[in-house]
């Protein structure tokens, strides 16, 4: 009755999506049997993957509605969109880390995640992006773009490298080594 009151949809119309999101496994039904009310409550709730995918999305928004300000003030779509290959970046590594630690293991869960967390993403901030851009075209300069990209490459690929080669020293130090091995 909540839900019909707060929706403004037809009994009807209101069980069919319900239904639908049930077998989807997008929410959960249960009977609530134990009210003693007549007719029985049905209860719904989100199931934890929705509320992933709904955090993720007003996340996604926040962060999409940074992006015109960051280009305005930096002119330089490049630099915003490094930024946005970073966090998908770092996103896949945390996916490889779940998969790697058997935390995330079906293709499905797979799926999800990258849904939620790469896909989606990706293609709203290079959306913006591109939208942003557009605003301000005649204000870029591309060849300067490019230019201050490839200098930002060469330092961030150095110290990156560096870091990389400290992280790969401790894991080979970390490890305990077999004398059968040598």
């Amino acid at each position: 009755m909540e839900l019909k009151e707060k929706t403004k949809l037809s009994s009807r119309t209101l069980a069919k999506h319900l239904n639908q999101m049930t077998n989807l496994q997008i929410i959960e039904k249960k009977t609530d049997v134990e009210s003693g009310k007549y007719p029985v409550p049905v209860l719904y709730k989100a199931t934890p993957e929705l509320t992933t995918y709904i955090k993720a999305s007003i996340t996604r928004e926040e962060v999409a509605n940074t992006l015109e300000p960051a280009l305005n003030e930096s002119k330089d779509p490049l630099r915003i969109l490094e930024a946005i290959h970073a966090s998908s970046q770092l996103y896949f590594i945390e996916l490889l880390t779940q998969i790697q630690q058997n935390k995330i293991v079906t293709n499905e869960q797979i799926s999800f995640f990258a849904e939620c967390f790469l896909w989606a993403n990706y293609k709203q901030y290079t959306s913006k992006l591109i939208e942003a851009s557009r605003k301000i075209i005649n204000d870029l300069n591309i060849t300067q773009s490019l230019i201050n990209q490839a200098k930002r490459q060469t330092r961030i690929s150095e110290t990156v490298l560096k870091i990389y080669e400290k992280m790969e020293q401790k894991n080979i130090h970390d490890v305990p080594r077999n004398p059968d091995d040598t």
